[in-house]
């Protein structure tokens, strides 16, 4: 009998807005109104893959 032949498994593509690392950079507002400004950036989990970085089915 010859040998099965394996296929690979198809890899996960990468989530769009993270690029595949599960994490994003949200901006930081404070003031309000006119005076409202961007003071800082911080790390958040990505919402459209929940953090693991793969584009969900």
């Amino acid at each position: 009998m010859a040998a099965r032949k394996r296929t690979a498994t198809p890899k996960p593509t990468p989530c769009e807005p993270c690029k595949g690392t599960g994490q994003i950079t949200e901006a930081v507002y404070a003031g309000r109104g006119a005076r409202r400004r961007r003071i800082a950036e911080q790390e958040a989990t990505c919402l459209d893959c929940l953090g693991t970085g793969t584009a969900l089915a």
